[in-house]
């Protein structure tokens, strides 16, 4: 038996994190959108940090074209779910950690139901209608949520928490069209862009999660592996006038 002194000693020794921190993580409860490069680099990153439940969604099934950058999987899970090949992975990461794998389309109507007992929701998805359906249900519930998103080598990041910051329409109030915008369909996707692109969310993510709200970067990071640029904007702090997000908060 690891105990969790053992685990977690280098967490324990960041002043940052802590006993205190550590403990709150313990208790925290997660949902992870998507369980392909950016979501399975998430829940990797948050089973591994000591979240204490971790639940992973995605409809797909694992594929060839996937194991460039999905990082929980390999040759042998061709062709499983993978919601449950992922949260068998997890569980054995760390089985301190409640891991729950739940093969499921993440949109419009399923998302509230998912989210229920959450404390954060994780945006590990590839298509913008599942990240506004994201959006729309933590503003009429309330619950703090951050977005990532990936393509060819460039990422993007922004913690949202509904009220307080900007949430995806303030800065898009909609969706553009399909086939308006790039995807890995389209333009590739470079495995370290979505590695690093994750490990950027999960770090807003554990300072969230571990009480440590004055760390969060605001803002909206972005990043371009292939031109090695990083680029951080914050002129937005707080939300869009009228945008339905801000309603009803002072």
């Amino acid at each position: 038996m690891i105990t969790p002194q053992e685990r977690y000693a280098k967490q324990l020794n960041f002043a940052g994190l802590g006993p205190a921190g550590q403990a709150r993580l313990a208790a925290a409860a997660v949902l992870v959108c998507g369980a392909g490069g950016l979501g399975g680099t998430l829940a990797q990153l948050m089973v591994r940090a000591g979240v204490g439940r971790v639940v992973v969604v995605d409809r797909d099934r694992v594929e060839p074209s996937n194991l460039n950058r999905q990082l929980l999987f390999d040759e042998d899970d061709l062709g499983r779910a993978k919601a449950e090949a992922a949260a068998d992975k997890l569980a054995a990461m760390n089985r301190a950690v409640r891991v729950e794998g739940r093969v499921a389309e993440v949109s419009p109507a399923s998302i509230a139901g998912l989210m229920a007992g959450m404390d954060l929701v994780l945006d590990g998805m590839d298509n913008l209608i599942a990240r506004y359906a994201i959006n729309d249900a933590a503003i009429a519930l309330r619950k703090p949520w951050v977005f990532a998103g990936c393509v060819a080598a460039r990422g993007s990041v922004m913690f949202i928490e509904p009220g307080r910051t900007p949430c995806l329409r303030c800065l898009f109030p909609h969706p553009p069209a399909e086939g308006d915008y790039p995807n890995s369909d389209s333009a590739g996707i470079l495995g370290p862009a979505a590695s690093a692109t994750a490990s950027l969310a999960a770090a807003e993510a554990l300072k969230f999660l571990s009480g440590n709200p004055q760390a969060i970067t605001h803002g909206f990071t972005t990043l371009d592996l292939w031109s090695g640029r990083f680029r951080h904007s914050a002129n937005r702090q707080s939300p869009a006038v009228g945008c339905v997000c801000g309603k009803g908060n002072a």
